[in-house]
């Protein structure tokens, strides 16, 4: 059996959490907004989590540049996201005015 340094492990955990858990919620909130939905405090605060935690693999982007692709892409479908959740509530706003 290969050993693993600590640092790949880490790297290793962080692929994981992001395919099994966090992607899946991040697709979902992505779909909910282009159906020209709002996100609420909890999609909110997942958002920012996640977020959070993409900052931090960013050093570990800096010293693999083989995942910097990825970072690149998630931190553009990050951004996809809130401006398009922003976008439908000042629809939102506009509408109830």
């Amino acid at each position: 059996m290969q050993n693993l340094s600590k640092e790949d492990g880490i790297i290793t955990v962080m692929l994981l959490r992001l395919k099994q858990q966090r992607l899946p919620r991040i697709k979902a909130l992505y779909e909910k907004v282009l159906h020209g939905d709002v996100l609420d405090s909890y999609d909110l605060d997942f958002l920012n989590a996640v977020c959070g935690e993409t900052k931090n693999c960013h050093q570990f982007c800096q010293q693999h540049p083989e995942y910097d692709d990825l970072f690149c892409r998630l931190t553009h479908f990050f951004h996809k996201i809130a401006t398009t959740a922003l976008e439908n509530e000042k629809q939102q706003k506009h509408l109830l005015h």
